[in-house]
């Protein structure tokens, strides 16, 4: 996806969201922006063998995440992902790559107390991937897209201005230089976040 089509899908979202907030009322008993840090490991769920070669896709991974509550159902949400690193070995060459970048989601909410909620998401990542290879000479290149990316969580406030989080997260064909068809990232974390107005 070339810049200007990324920036005219995030001044979309970002025109929905002001759109939203202007129209829910104000008694809302949330605070409405958060933001956080998560931690997890990262997993590539690629049949390796099929292809004829050996992989390692589990690393650690990390985000710095925010958002804006903008009704109790509803929340728009960015972060910044680390995937961390994905090997594989074709014979004598290994490839090492080292994927980042800016996701955006919005999040439907179901409450299930007055302190805890179900939440699943949809959107899409902006990522870059660095690549090594190593074998006979060793070789760096690197990779960009932008790709959809869904999960599901569980949120749990305590002291009222303060939350955890665990999260799954799914992000589809991050990178097809690195495996036939895409790279699918599958994503565990639990976070912590704080809430104001």
């Amino acid at each position: 996806m070339k810049l200007s089509n990324l920036s005219r899908i995030i001044a979309g979202c970002l025109l929905l969201l002001a759109v939203q907030v202007q129209a829910h009322s104000q008694h809302d008993h949330y605070y409405p922006f958060y933001g956080g840090f998560a931690l997890g490991f990262s997993g590539s769920d690629e049949d390796c063998d099929y292809y004829g070669y050996n992989c390692d896709g589990d690393d650690t991974a990390f985000k710095f995440y925010g958002g804006k509550r903008f009704h109790e159902n509803l929340a728009f949400e960015i972060s910044f992902q680390d995937l961390g690193k994905l090997d594989n070995e074709r014979g004598s060459v290994t490839t090492t790559a080292e994927s980042s970048g800016l996701n955006f989601s919005l999040l439907g909410i179901i409450p299930v107390s007055e302190v805890g909620y179900f939440y699943g998401k949809a959107g899409f990542m902006s990522w870059e991937t660095d690549y090594t290879r190593v074998g006979t000479t060793t070789t760096t290149s690197d990779d960009d897209g932008t790709d959809f990316t869904y999960g599901a969580g569980f949120a749990f406030a305590f002291a009222e201005k303060y939350e955890l989080r665990v999260e799954f997260e799914r992000l589809n064909e991050l990178d097809d230089n690195f495996t036939p068809g895409g790279s699918y990232i599958t994503v565990f974390s639990f976070g912590g976040a704080i809430k104001f107005e």
